[in-house]
């Protein structure tokens, strides 16, 4: 099976801020149909597990 192309880490954190920023206020009825048209794109799966750690990253972070 031949292997999944990997994103580079800007695409990593463009995503993950994407993501951050679309979801900051929504409702969860919306949140499953919007997350799939963010991540639909990502084919790898170690690549959603990055983004994931970059969006923990984002959500810890402290407000400026």
């Amino acid at each position: 099976m031949p292997e999944l192309p990997a994103m580079s880490d800007r695409e990593i954190w463009e995503k993950a801020s994407t993501i951050a920023a679309a979801f900051g206020d929504d409702e969860p009825e919306h949140f499953t149909d919007r997350l799939f048209d963010i991540l639909r794109d990502t084919t790898n799966p170690q690549d959603w597990r990055r983004v994931a750690a970059a969006l923990d990253a984002i959500a810890g972070a402290s407000k400026q």
